[in-house]
Formats: structure tokens, sequence, C-alpha cells
């Protein structure tokens, strides 16, 4: 979580007093800059569509993370913080104001713990506001909720937790929700039928993390369980990444001898989505596109290093965590500093093995 424990924490001696749901008909949800994260915000947004029931609820989110909510049944409408672009410096930030000031909330609760999203709130004049007492910003909210031990929390708790201190009903089930619109089901369709592989069994991989080289599990790893697997299953593996993943995603397919088709960088996020729906296993890093999948139910295998899975665990029924307890780990660095004992106490045989397994369960 990105900002998540950053900077100045505001100290706050008391919980704030509970919201009423049946004085607020117009809600702005912000949520967090990162995929996993906002993924990681959906059983918390579900809850505040429950407590606030027949209320607008608005969602202002970046515009890499914004698809996610497109078909969300959770969001009535989604706003996009353009930033870099229109809302880009002291100007735009003003007019990012002005706009969200027209739609006349009554509420915004923040997900995102950034001192700039309670101060956009505030300049917004939303009455009520609402979020974590981090980063300096109690006196910017209406009702600050102290921080307490939910940073050692799973994040998806961690977001419940926020829901917890506002004296709203949090009661849901604890899972990612993902809602697919139908243009980005057909485009994946159609892209596996001109790669011919429309009734394949597809294998995914994302050997990627955006958020640095100490969570990636070496490049030839992943390359040889995909070929171990396209083997033993007669399928075809599909490589996911980013534009900034493509250098460790071209690498990937380079080693591998069963082929594989590298769509890093080529599909927009939702139909990336899409096609990993499709997928019979998908192997991964600690990643969004780990909690992507999870929120998906497709069966993944997921290796961890430097990261805590007590904060980070993929949470889909059918996930596997593997990792190897070293003296460093979990160290949290976005590189490793030594030899990165970690990720390379993982064998490749290890992770394969693990795979088949889930595969067997899932044809059981």
């Amino acid at each position: 979580m990105s900002s998540r424990g950053a900077g100045r924490r505001q100290r706050v001696a008391r919980a704030p007093r509970p919201l009423d749901p049946g004085a607020c008909s117009r809600l702005l949800v912000r949520v967090p800059n990162w995929v996993g994260d906002a993924l990681l915000a959906t059983p918390a947004l579900h809850a505040l569509r429950l407590a606030f029931a027949g209320a607008e609820v608005s969602i202002l989110a970046k515009p890499w993370v914004a698809p996610l909510f497109e078909a969300s049944p959770d969001c009535d409408r989604l706003i996009l913080y353009e930033r870099p672009g229109r809302h880009a410096g002291l100007g735009g930030l003003r007019l990012l104001c002005r706009e969200l000031r027209a739609q006349g909330f009554d509420l915004a609760v923040l997900f995102q713990n950034a001192f700039e999203a309670a101060a956009i709130a505030r300049l917004a004049r939303i009455g009520l506001r609402a979020g974590y007492a981090t980063d300096g910003r109690a006196l910017l909210l209406t009702h600050p909720v102290p921080l307490g031990d939910a940073r050692s929390l799973h994040h998806a708790d961690y977001y419940l937790r926020l829901l917890q201190g506002l004296g709203l009903e949090a009661k849901v089930e604890r899972r990612l929700r993902l809602s697919l619109p139908e243009w980005a089901s057909e485009a994946a369709r159609e892209r596996l039928a001109g790669l011919g592989l429309g009734t394949t069994p597809l294998i995914g991989l994302a050997p990627g993390a955006q958020y640095g080289t100490a969570k990636r599990w070496p490049a030839e790893r992943f390359a040889r369980v995909a070929d171990d697997l396209a083997r033993h299953t007669g399928g075809a593996a599909l490589i996911f990444g980013s534009r900034g993943e493509q250098e460790v995603c071209r690498q990937v397919a380079e080693m591998m001898t069963t082929g594989a088709v590298d769509l890093s960088g080529r599909t927009p996020l939702l139909e990336a989505a899409a096609l990993i729906s499709r997928l019979s296993l998908f192997i991964t890093n600690d990643s969004g596109l780990m909690h992507l999948a999870s929120a998906l139910s497709v069966p993944l295998v997921a290796v961890f290093g430097p990261t805590d899975e007590r904060q980070t665990a993929p949470l889909g029924e059918h996930s596997r965590l593997i990792r190897r307890r070293v003296e460093c780990a979990p160290c949290l660095e976005r590189h490793c500093p030594t030899d990165h004992r970690c990720m390379l106490a993982v064998s490749p045989e290890e992770v394969a093995g693990e795979a088949l397994r889930l595969l067997e369960e899932a044809a059981a």
C-alpha cells in the first residue's frame, strides 16, 4: 500500500462519532492508486454500498485503476482524477475541487491514505469527510479514524476496519470483487480466436511487479515452470504485464521452449482481466495482477519473498502462496540490497508441483 504509514500521523484520542447513513444521499469514495490496493478495497466498497442503501456512490480514481470500477454494481458514477493531465498542478487541483464541489456530495470516504485526498475533499467543501488519521490530515477530516492496530491487518481488512471505526456495519464476504463489461469479454474472445487459442488450455504468467525488482521471481524460473505446465496440459502460455514490465516479460517468452504469447503492454486492463478469467492457472509474483486473478476466482500460485503475506496474500479459495523463511524477510525493500535469497530459495519444481496439484483439484 503506497501511502499507508507514510509521513506524519496525527494522533487522535478517541474514535469519531458514528456516521448516519440516513443523512447522506451522495457519496464520494476515493480509491487507492494501485491496482492491487484498489481491488483490496472492493469488499469495503461493497459494505459501504450496503450501509448507504439508496444513496448514489461516485468513485474518484486515477485513470489506470478506474476501469476496475467501470462495471461495478457498487459504483454509480466514475470520476477520473487526471493527474498527470487536466488536473495537474495547482490550477488542475483547483479545477478538480470545483468539479467535485458542483456535485454536492454529502460525504467523502477516503480509502486512499494521502494528505492530498483529505485536502481535496475539504477544498471541494464536502461536509462530511472520513478516513484514517494518517499523514497529518486528521484536522481536515470530520471523522478521523485512529489507525490503532489496523496497519498490521491484511489490506482488505484494513479498509473494512475503517468502516467499523465509523460505526458502519461491515459484515460482508471477505472476497475481492470485479465485474467485467461485455466489451472486454468479447475482446478477449476475439484475441484468442485470432491467435488460434480459442479452445486451448491456457496458463498465465505475471513475471513483473510494479513496486520493484525485489518482488520478482527470476525470469528463467517462470519460463521453466511454464514449459513444464504447457507440456503437461498441452496448453499455451500467455504472459501479462504493464508497459514498464515488458522487458522481463520478453525475457520469459524468449527463454521458453514451448512458445508463449507475450501480451505485456498490449492490452487494456479490462481486456487483460477478461483474458485472465479464461485461464486454467496463473503463476505470479505478489502484484496487482495476482489480486486481479484472485478477484476472478482463477486458480493461482504466487511466489512471495520481501513482502508480508499477512497483509497482501491472495484471498481466492484456489490461491496458493509459496515462500521460504529467511532471516531478512519480509524486508519490504523495492530492490534487494544483498543476494535475493528469499526468492531464490523457491524452486521451479516446487512451484510447478503446487500448480499441478491445483489443476488436479480443479478437475476433480
